[in-house]
């Protein structure tokens, strides 16, 4: 059913979240994982900038696939530079030049509302890519041990 599943993933512990079920569903399908971070950057008046140090981004990436190989799965991956504002574009593409059957990723779980006000990258990509999504999220207890101020505001 899946050969190819893109993971967008971004550092943070709802997207360390959702690496685990893309390796599940990667192992039971025998299919092919493209573990993808998108680094975004901004202009400045003088140069382009990043939040993240390239370094930070090719380690974040190398380590999911990592995880992913450990697990027994067979796994990609890749680094996406985009202007900011461009991430879900960004995955959206990616998953249709690969062909993707599946994309997988994280979310806090906000609500609509807050989704809009922050521009949730994920309900973007829902919309934007032809792939289903699948959207994994922990379980609050485990949000709130790591992210405190986002867990709270979905209670």
């Amino acid at each position: 059913m899946y050969k190819t599943i893109l993971v967008a993933i971004d550092g943070s512990y709802y997207s360390r979240e959702a690496l685990p079920a893309a390796i599940e569903i990667g192992k039971k399908f025998d299919a092919q994982l493209f573990i993808v971070h998108v680094a975004e950057h901004d202009r400045g008046r003088a140069a382009a900038y990043t939040i993240e140090s390239p370094a930070e981004q090719t380690r974040m990436v190398a380590e999911a696939v990592k995880q992913a190989h450990e697990a027994g799965a067979r796994a990609k991956g890749e680094l996406l530079d985009r202007a900011a504002g461009h991430v879900a574009a960004a995955i959206a593409e990616e998953s249709a030049k690969l062909g993707a059957d599946l994309i997988v990723m994280g979310s806090r779980g906000l609500s609509d509302a807050q989704g809009v006000f922050l521009g949730s990258v994920t309900h973007r990509v829902i919309q934007l890519a032809d792939a289903p999504v699948l959207i994994t999220r922990p379980h609050r207890a485990a949000a709130k041990k790591f992210e405190p101020e986002l867990a709270a505001a979905k209670s």
